[in-house]
């Protein structure tokens, strides 16, 4: 069998089905990701405070994580497009969840040190898992954050992006 290709706008995508994207354990690479990010302080919450970090120090984000599920609010869906055209123009990788909820859940674990931490983002507010940073380790990247980093330089070509699947 050959590689199946498809032309769109004068471009060669590839399918889906020619790249190894099991979400499900990509969902278990990215759990352990934030987790790491969280205990070390590198990981930015909600919309607002990831626009001032972008605006600041784009180069600094390692990862930008949006949940599909969450455009009840047409405010945040616009942010959320703006966003998205952001980190597009900037190079920044956008990964997408499949839940907002099992985000906070896997986030919400850790108390925050302190309110100036929830003050400049640094630390949870239930409602704010509508977009979470993650910026560069001051050490070399882990292994699951090389196994993130990888899963979307396989699958940043794809037309429509992978949805990573958290576990429950």
């Amino acid at each position: 069998m050959g590689k199946m290709l498809r032309r769109a706008r004068g471009l060669l995508l590839r399918m889906p089905s020619e790249i190894n994207c099991n979400t499900s354990t990509t969902g278990a690479a990215l759990k352990d990701v934030l987790q790491e990010a969280q205990c070390q302080g590198r990981i930015t919450y909600g919309v607002y405070q990831a626009v001032k970090t972008l605006e600041m120090n784009p180069a600094g984000v390692m990862l930008c994580i949006l949940p599909e599920d969450n455009f009840q609010d047409v405010t945040l869906h616009i942010h959320f497009t703006l966003l998205e055209a952001f980190c597009w123009e900037n190079d920044i990788r956008l990964i997408k969840v499949d839940s907002a909820n099992k985000l906070t859940r896997l986030l919400g674990e850790q108390a925050p040190r302190h309110d100036n931490d929830i003050a400049a983002g640094r630390a949870l507010r239930t409602q704010d898992c509508n977009c979470v940073l993650l910026e560069y380790p001051e050490q070399n990247v882990s292994d699951a954050e090389s196994d993130m980093l990888e899963f979307y330089k396989s699958t940043c070509e794809l037309c429509p992006r992978p949805v990573v699947t958290l576990p429950e």
